[in-house]
């Protein structure tokens, strides 16, 4: 097994996930903090969890406070085509827009030659979700939101990836 590999995924992550936000939103996407991590648990206002598994098992957890979430429902609504004034929307285009990014990162790791297969998202949001650190690696990356002048701030989203010891 690849001694890099957890960087790999990490730094294929970082990038993915602002080249995703800035071509299909057109918001600035900045790392401010990444590294491991060894928190029990996470919950957010907004949060889903993609699967993974294959040469590598895992976890993807996209997640956003609720200012975040405020700011960037809009933006993702523009996106896919849906009018704002429907209800009940909001849950089911953030798990499909936390799936077409996962789904970006994990072509870029099958191109790279791992054998990786991607599990439906979960909308885990509001809820305690419990990580544990002894059969689990856990690292957080955390992105300071922009719009395209770099104006206006639209909060932070946080990817938070665990990966099962080997």
């Amino acid at each position: 097994m690849d001694p890099l590999l957890d960087e790999k995924i990490v730094i294929t992550l970082a990038r993915g996930f602002t080249e995703y936000i800035q071509q299909n939103l057109q918001i600035h996407a900045v790392r401010e903090a990444y590294g491991p991590s060894r928190n029990e648990g996470l919950c957010y206002e907004a949060a889903s969890g993609i699967g993974f598994g294959g040469d590598v098992e895992g976890k993807l957890y996209f997640c956003m406070d609720g200012y975040t979430k405020l700011k960037m429902l809009p933006v993702i609504f523009e996106q896919y085509g849906v009018n704002l004034g429907e209800k009940g929307m909001a849950d089911s285009v953030l798990l499909e827009f936390s799936n077409q990014i996962a789904s970006s990162i994990i072509q870029e790791l099958r191109d790279a030659g791992y054998n990786i297969t991607l599990e439906p998202p979960e909308n885990l949001n509001h809820q305690m979700v419990p990580i544990d650190l002894s059969t689990n690696r856990q690292y957080i990356l955390i992105f300071f939101l922009q719009d395209r002048r770099g104006r206006k701030y639209m909060g932070r989203c946080y990817l938070v990836l665990t990966l099962k010891k080997f």
